[in-house]
């Protein structure tokens, strides 16, 4: 139907609509990628470490350790 439309128009609208449609297939794939970001999460990584597990750094003093509850 796009098609049948599009070639009945000037060549400079044509290629304006096939501009338009390679805007809207980018945007159409960020939304994707951003879906499927959205859907991550760290829980399933934190699940494989105890609290007892992460170590820090004190910025301030410049010290190493073990975080404690």
């Amino acid at each position: 139907m796009l098609f049948e439309k599009a070639k009945h128009l000037p060549e400079n609208l044509q290629a304006e609509a096939l501009h338009y449609v390679d805007f809207l297939l980018t945007r159409r794939a960020a939304e994707k990628e951003d879906k499927e970001w959205s859907q991550f999460s760290a829980t399933p990584l934190a699940r494989q470490y105890s609290p007892e597990d992460a170590i820090y750094d004190d910025e301030q003093t410049g010290m190493r350790g073990k975080w404690r509850a």
